[in-house]
């Protein structure tokens, strides 16, 4: 079951790619048809076979200012709970993640930015069960592809990677969470634009 669910996972995230009819498509389709179907292959194989023993497996959307996006990402959760607040306990995973952006204004690869990120997770959890059951916050590290995004300027490839979120449990393995996260460089080097990006995520554990 948990196969199915990761493949409808796959294809609902990585839906903006396929639509995008950039340069590329338009002069060579099946070429460009074939790459994305060999990337859609490939992210469902990685999901479903788990080969880095994650726990968690981890898909958003991601929608900023005339730009959108999907992400992967694989988390490990520490059995262990860090403090509690009364009935609130503060736990912790780690996420490794794949962001592919897509600006909304510049057709084709020119318009692409592509993402890995390292990130500890911070979870405040006052409930299993429930549809609103924590709040999350998190920094932590990413690397760009490129510097440059419809006329936003990063300035460096290394960005820090800040979020809040607010979620809960639809069953025992799947969670869901709405998630601002934002991207900069934190001033180490100017022009330092950065980026923000509203996130739903939908997590299954294996």
């Amino acid at each position: 079951m948990h196969r199915i669910i990761i493949i409808l996972l796959t294809l609902c995230l990585a839906s903006p790619a396929m639509a995008e009819q950039g340069d590329s498509l338009n002069k060579d389709p099946m070429e460009t048809w074939g790459w994305r179907a060999a990337m859609l292959t490939s992210l469902a194989l990685t999901m479903m076979s788990n080969p880095l023993g994650a726990d968690e497996v981890s898909g958003s959307l991601m929608s900023g200012p005339s730009v959108a996006g999907f992400k992967m990402a694989f988390r490990w959760h520490p059995e262990e709970t860090i403090a509690t607040f009364g009935d609130v306990r503060l736990n912790h995973y780690y996420l490794v993640g794949y962001n592919y952006w897509q600006s909304l204004n510049v057709d084709g690869q020119e318009g692409v930015v592509n993402v890995v990120e390292m990130i500890p997770v911070f979870r405040f959890n006052w409930g299993e069960e429930g549809l609103f059951s924590f709040a999350e916050t998190s920094v932590g590290i990413s690397v760009l592809s490129r510097t440059e995004l419809d006329g936003r300027q990063f300035s460096t490839n290394f960005q820090f990677a800040n979020s809040l979120a607010v979620g809960g449990f639809f069953s025992e393995k799947t969670s869901w969470s709405l998630q601002l996260q934002h991207y900069s460089n934190n001033s180490i080097k100017l022009p330092n634009n950065g980026i923000n990006f509203y996130n739903l995520n939908i997590a299954y554990r294996y």
